[in-house]
């Protein structure tokens, strides 16, 4: 619908106009702020070198902006993304919610769309302490008991997938979040996190959840995750450590490859932590996957809102140099054998899981009426090099 000024209004504008202002001080009225230019990529997926996997986070199951019942959010991932993961539907207390029942319904149809677009699906997640079922987090039991539910949690999920759909599945985040951002010990390194698993099992439930993830499906690559490795060295230091006590384990730990969240600001981590994190991950030799990318324009670094009310051409233009700082610096440091590839995490800022702490932020591609911005055009250039 187009709004219709009045012509006396109209009239008024155009005299101050011609007169300089209002009056007073004689300048003219203030130009108002250009709303960000949109980005002309076609299909986003198909610059990544080497059919590197380009992915997404969508929401799906009963999810009011499910992308099974969103044709915005669909036209977005059929063109743009190579790779999809479930948002939340492949958590736990998704697909165990009874400790004799399994829930596979929501995730299947998400996988069957995957399918039919010749798309492949990363999980995400098998374990983790949060987003767990009331009966998991009230378990009672002792360490062999704790390992057998947990060994059967995992077997089952991943060889539900593996057999049902070969191959469409193909990686994993086995474990998410497992150490804390501290170093209480002071010696380089954090610590790992107190959770139920690590109650419940003691430090080795990391190793045994590889390993039964690796027998479910052996040709899946699996990927311990976590957020804030490029911007806290002790926490990383500490993901490497364990990385290289896998691989000088008598029995060998089954790890594939590391995940970098990186949820991250316009300029934290710096961009040169960020390169140099990189680089000492592929140093492992391991695969490296940037899992969860999205870049806060609006938000300090201990999360209090900023002051802007909507996203500027300006930092719309920072955001799209951002995105493609962070692409380059991936495939710069991680040699091409070993790009696990990048994901978004989430398809339009309307979804976007920042917005619950800040309602003006706008941290993905899309914007809320899932056009392209700025920040597109920027992966797309980092993929190519522009």
């Amino acid at each position: 619908m187009k709004l219709r000024i009045p012509i006396i209004a109209a009239l008024i504008v155009v005299l101050l106009t011609a007169c300089g202002g209002s009056g007073g001080g004689g300048g003219g009225l203030a130009a108002p702020e250009p709303p960000p230019p949109v980005a002309d990529v076609p299909n986003l997926y198909a610059l990544a070198p080497g059919n590197m996997p380009v992915g997404v986070a969508v929401p799906a199951g009963g999810a009011s902006n499910s992308v099974l019942t969103s044709m915005p959010r669909q036209t977005i991932v059929d063109d743009h993304f190579s790779q999809i993961t479930a948002e939340n539907i492949m958590k736990p207390s998704f697909l165990h919610p009874g400790a004799n029942s399994y829930f596979f319904d929501d995730a299947d149809a998400l996988i069957d769309y995957a399918v039919s677009q010749g798309k492949t699906v990363h999980g995400h997640v098998l374990i983790w302490h949060q987003q767990l079922p009331a009966w998991m987090q009230n378990f009672s039991g002792n360490a062999t008991e704790w390992t057998n539910m947990m060994e059967n949690h995992v077997d089952t999920i991943v060889r539900h997938f593996a057999v049902r759909n070969p191959g469409v599945v193909v990686s994993w985040d086995v474990v998410n979040e497992a150490f804390t951002d501290s170093d209480a010990n002071m010696d380089g390194m954090t610590e790992l996190r107190d959770t139920i698993w690590l109650q419940g099992i003691g430090p080795d439930y990391i190793a045994d959840a590889f390993r039964t993830a690796k027998a479910a499906d052996f040709d899946a690559d699996l990927y311990y995750n976590d957020y804030n490795l490029a911007g806290i060295p002790e926490k990383l230091a500490a993901v490497l450590d364990m990385v290289d006590q896998f691989a000088n384990d008598p029995n060998p730990v089954p790890i594939d490859g590391i995940g970098f969240q990186m949820h991250v600001s316009l300029d934290w981590p710096p961009i040169g932590d960020i390169a140099s994190a990189l680089a000492a991950a592929a140093a492992t030799g391991l695969k490296v996957r940037i899992s969860e990318l999205d870049v806060t324009v609006n938000t300090d670094s201990a999360g209090n809102p900023g002051p802007l009310t909507q996203l500027t051409a300006a930092v719309a233009a920072q955001q799209q140099q951002r995105y493609h700082d962070i692409v380059s610096a991936y495939l710069d440091a991680v040699p091409a054998a070993q790009r696990g590839g990048i994901a978004v995490w989430g398809i339009a800022d309307v979804d976007s899981w920042r917005r619950n702490n800040n309602p003006d932020e706008w941290p993905l591609l899309f914007d809320d009426q899932f056009q392209p911005k700025p920040a597109l055009q920027g992966f797309a250039d980092g993929l190519t090099g522009n």
